[in-house]
């Protein structure tokens, strides 16, 4: 008797494990990466550029209207916030290309500033989607940017 529910613990573990497998196997990109690809859906109203982007609590300006791979374009924003640095965060809307992250430091009393360099892409133009947010997001500035080589 003990022989045979040893036998069913056995069966039992085996079964338990590739039931967890297979679930695993075929449900992992809804539970593992749904966050990224919702948080980039919406376009938004301003594409960075020499004209002024106006936002509720800040404006950005980029240097220039385009940005050219592996060549540094200024961006700049004024908002009366009072965190140490600000953070932005593009990814690429055309093309998988990972995480752009850059730190604007303040420059003064109500500025940040950076140069954002974007990597080489294959395509001839791209546009890159994100934020501008502070470190404890009491800001978040929704905003795109173009790549043109």
């Amino acid at each position: 008797m003990k022989s045979s529910q040893h036998l069913l613990y056995r069966i039992f573990s085996v079964f338990s494990l590739f039931a967890c497998l297979w679930i695993g196997y075929f449900f992992a990109d809804s539970f593992l990466f749904v966050s990224a690809s919702e948080q980039n859906t919406v376009a938004p109203d301003c594409v960075l550029s020499t004209t002024t982007c106006n936002f509720s609590n800040a404006t950005a300006t980029l240097e220039s209207d385009t940005v050219e791979p592996l060549v540094p374009s200024t961006l700049s924003v004024n908002t009366e916030s009072e965190a140490p640095y600000l953070l932005v965060a593009l990814e690429g809307v055309e093309m998988n290309m990972g995480i752009y992250k850059l730190k604007l430091v303040k420059t003064n009393k109500n500025q940040f500033q950076g140069d954002v360099m974007l990597p080489i892409c294959m395509d001839a133009e791209m546009t890159w989607r994100g934020s501008i947010s502070s470190p404890d997001k009491s800001i978040s500035l929704p905003i795109d940017l173009r790549m043109v080589r």
